[in-house]
């Protein structure tokens, strides 16, 4: 491929995700509690366990210090994975699909535009879930951390962006998407210290949790926000788990990915 070939081909995949941009901001209601909720989330979660502490291996950390990261990857795999997978499913029931197919836009170019516009959108909520935190809950990011913060991010939120599309292989239909979607990621938030920490879990439970990226994605976050560590907050062995997740997602996703509505 050539100079020009790949400026082609990037200009294609930018354009593709400024429409994808277009497209998210023109549904105002979604856009709303897509951002609100995980906010209603930190503020009742604050309010419950506000004077509350847990024992972590390094020593002693305030609750609400934990629960931050932990919601924020709650809300990026929401707003990634679930979100992604659900649309997806429910634009190919409609024929929309099949009919962006008979178009000149390359397959890779209609991947990168739903993954890097979901990847930019997790960056929003999460920063918007930092501000928060900071501004009225006390808690906040050492300076030193923020370049393993924000490339745990972007690695994080690229993963599940890619499996969301790969979960569409799995579904059927729009009918039993949000039950099949729900169902193979809910039972990880439960696992991956994400609704409830699991330091006093059985080894084995976090041992099967550890094989997701899931808890991966939780335990790098929490990495970069734990005010006890006093590294640079990368976390690489989490972080080769979810770009290991990411390559396995994007490559069944280019070979098995289908476009026409299944009868």
């Amino acid at each position: 491929m050539d100079s020009k070939t790949t400026l082609r081909a990037l200009k294609i995949s930018l354009i593709q995700v400024n429409y994808e941009r277009k497209v998210f901001w023109r549904n105002p209601p979604a856009a709303f509690f897509t951002f609100s909720f995980p906010i209603i989330f930190l503020v009742v979660l604050n309010l419950v366990f506000k004077d509350q502490s847990i024992e972590t291996p390094e020593g002693t950390v305030p609750l609400p210090v934990l629960y931050l990261p932990m919601i924020m990857t709650f809300s990026a795999v929401s707003a990634s994975y679930t979100t992604l997978a659900m649309n997806l499913t429910l634009a190919r029931d409609r024929g929309i699909l099949k009919r962006i197919r008979k178009t000149p836009l390359p397959t890779f170019a209609f991947m990168f535009g739903k993954i890097c516009h979901s990847t930019i959108i997790s960056a929003m909520l999460i920063t918007t879930i930092l501000i928060t935190g900071i501004l009225f809950f006390d808690t906040g990011l050492h300076i030193h951390k923020v370049t393993a913060f924000t490339i745990t991010l972007i690695v994080g939120a690229a993963t599940f962006s890619t499996l969301g599309i790969t979960a569409t292989i799995m579904v059927p239909n729009a009918d039993s998407a949000p039950a099949i979607v729900n169902a193979s990621i809910l039972p990880l938030f439960f696992i991956s210290d994400v609704f409830i920490p699991m330091d006093n879990a059985p080894d084995w439970l976090n041992m099967v949790a550890q094989l997701f990226p899931v808890r991966p994605f939780s335990l790098a976050l929490q990495k970069a926000f734990n005010p006890l560590e006093l590294g640079t907050g990368f976390d690489p062995v989490n972080l080769i788990i979810m770009l290991a997740w990411m390559v396995a997602g994007l490559i069944i996703s280019l070979k098995y990915f289908s476009w026409h509505p299944r009868i």
